[in-house]
């Protein structure tokens, strides 16, 4: 899967460089949103036909909270640790990181403190989910599938989702889900209350 991956991404570039129209790529944003709702509305309809949806929830009862959770407070703890190495204080170093892999929203919360470290959201964030799409298939082989959760953070319930599915089993699609949702929800309340601790 990381083979085509990477090959529909750099066949992306190729045609956006060669032959793509400036009319059709003004309308990538849409078409964009409308394939990840495509392939979102198919995993559920994948998991809606094994129809063990509501027993995988149950079965997992609370501990499905337990990897938001870990997600959570192994992200700041080693961001805090990144910023022995980096330029930047604990607390931008953890408030860049909180966003989990939210690119589009981590930056904005961060715009009004700091342009640089609004910055620096942006690009770690995205690292997170790029990194993730490409590392999930060999994590997956290599250490197990609810490890393959914990890598996207917050794109576990959107954009990385069908890749997590595809690389372990459907039955982690709730663990995914649940996950992507509980650390979504929370990044507009931990990037703000780090910057003001």
């Amino acid at each position: 899967m990381t083979g085509w991956i990477i090959g529909a991404v750099l066949g992306g570039i190729a045609a956006g460089y060669l032959f793509i129209p400036q009319a059709l790529a003004e309308h990538c944003g849409t078409l964009i949103t409308v394939g990840l709702c495509l392939i979102l509305f198919l995993v559920g309809v994948d998991m809606g036909r094994q129809g063990n949806v509501w027993r995988d929830i149950k079965a997992a009862g609370l501990k499905v909270l337990l990897i938001p959770v870990a997600v959570a407070v192994g992200t700041l703890a080693f961001a805090a640790l990144g910023s022995l190495l980096l330029p930047l204080s604990a607390q931008e170093t953890m408030a860049a990181s909180a966003g989990f892999g939210w690119y589009s929203l981590a930056p904005m919360l961060l715009s009004s403190y700091s342009a640089t470290l609004s910055a620096v959201a942006f690009l770690s964030n995205v690292m997170r989910e790029v990194g993730s799409i490409l590392l999930i298939p060999i994590v997956a082989k290599r250490l197990g599938f609810i490890e393959c959760v914990a890598l996207p953070g917050a794109a576990a319930m959107d954009t990385v989702l069908p890749v997590v599915v595809g690389s372990t089993h459907e039955r982690i699609t709730i663990y995914s889900f649940v996950s992507g949702v509980i650390l979504s929800f929370a990044v507009p309340v931990l990037v703000p209350l780090i910057m003001n601790l």
